[in-house]
């Protein structure tokens, strides 16, 4: 007769209770990441480009009230995972390895600097990420990658288009330029530049900065010695409104071309409403008096929820979450379904108009020609032809 071994019984049971334990442990840990679905949003949340990241977080958080509020996608909830890149390519590669080592996250959405977009690239590409980006305008990140996308036009649509209306529009011979020395300032600078001399205009002089400066006092003694009928200025909010608060202290008074970045009312308190008056801009921002139902009601539910109006980005990175939120009810969350369908979507009803994607990942978005007039900026062209 076969004897039980009392001691081998005991450690079977304790065996068989640990399994039981693990399964019903695991079991429980895949249904509640069945119940959520994660994105992961790097922004600018401090330093000088904090202004475009706070806009843009306002517009996520607006959208994603929204979404959860109708029961989140397809029954689950979507989860926002907030990290700080501040503007710089260092600091946004460790946020995002932490959204991908610690919170596993396969879908991404955010950005205002291009030189972090463009330092994700190749991690994105390495980890099969789809990337929705709310802000970066670099030309170098068209067709960078299957997985990247953008709610923002690249920067070429603005520099074109600000080229053409100087030269056509308000007859500009000699222009000089003042720009950020990275990705954002180069892809704003170099076809501005290339466009206006190819219509017959020069540049005169071309300065730079670097990213956070205070003082542009030496480029604009520079620049005021060249002589120019206009001066560009391609930047951050805040360095753009001390560049021009400075301009008109070393008494320069020539003509302020620039780009949707001045279209914010802290440049207007940093530099002073008289400074600005009469700048014009490209304008690629929403337009926050449209008459269009979905427009209104964006402004409607901002002002409800915030109690303020929106910065420059709050729509491109609500547009950009909608989408999102879109595609993966269509397709679930595989990245490489979720890129198939952004690619062949078209005419998507977004609050700033039908959106759909390039082969690069590009949204075609129209522009605007904007003037600096009693505080604000209003419309001169609704949808300036730059091409």
């Amino acid at each position: 007769m076969y004897r039980i071994n009392h001691k081998s019984s005991s450690a079977l049971a304790i065996i068989s209770i640990l399994l039981a334990s693990l399964m019903v442990f695991s079991f429980g840990c895949a249904k509640k990441e069945e119940k959520e679905i994660r994105i992961g949003i790097t922004l600018p949340l401090t330093g000088d480009a904090a202004i475009w990241g706070q806009s843009q977080k306002d517009g996520y958080d607006l959208a994603l009230s929204q979404i959860n509020v109708k029961g989140g996608i397809n029954g689950k909830k979507l989860v926002l995972i907030y990290e700080d890149d501040k503007g710089l390519p260092k600091d946004g590669v460790a946020a995002l390895q932490k959204l991908i080592n610690v919170d596993k996250i396969k879908l991404l959405t955010g950005i205002a600097n291009s030189s972090v977009a463009l330092a994700y690239i190749p991690i994105i590409n390495e980890h099969k990420i789809l990337f929705i980006s709310s802000g970066a305008s670099s030309p170098k990140l068209t067709g960078a990658s299957k997985y990247f996308f953008r709610t923002w036009p690249s920067d070429i649509a603005e520099a074109l288009a600000m080229a053409k209306y100087a030269h056509n529009e308000l007859k500009l011979n000699k222009i000089a330029i003042l720009y950020i020395n990275n990705d954002y300032g180069i892809g704003l600078s170099e076809p501005f530049k290339s466009n206006f001399e190819s219509l017959g205009g020069k540049i005169v002089n071309s300065e730079n900065f670097e990213q956070g400066a205070t003082d542009f006092r030496t480029q604009l003694t520079k620049i005021k010695a060249s002589n120019p009928e206009a001066i560009y200025l391609a930047g951050n909010p805040v360095e753009m409104g001390r560049a021009v608060k400075q301009m008109r202290e070393l008494g320069i008074r020539n003509q302020v071309l620039s780009i949707s970045t001045l279209n914010d009312k802290e440049v207007f308190k940093i530099a002073g409403a008289k400074a600005i008056e009469g700048t014009i801009i490209t304008d690629a921002s929403f337009d926050p008096q449209s008459e269009d139902p979905m427009a209104k009601k964006f402004m409607q539910d901002f002002r409800t929820m915030f109690n303020h109006e929106p910065g420059i980005l709050a729509n491109t990175a609500y547009d950009a979450l909608i989408i999102f939120a879109h595609a993966i009810e269509k397709v679930e969350t595989d990245t490489d379904k979720l890129s198939d369908y952004l690619h062949a979507m078209k005419d998507y009803s977004g609050i700033s108009g039908k959106i759909s994607f390039s082969d690069g990942g590009d949204v075609n978005r129209p522009i605007r020609i904007a003037g600096a007039k009693g505080g604000k900026f209003e419309k001169i062209f609704e949808n300036y032809k730059w091409y």
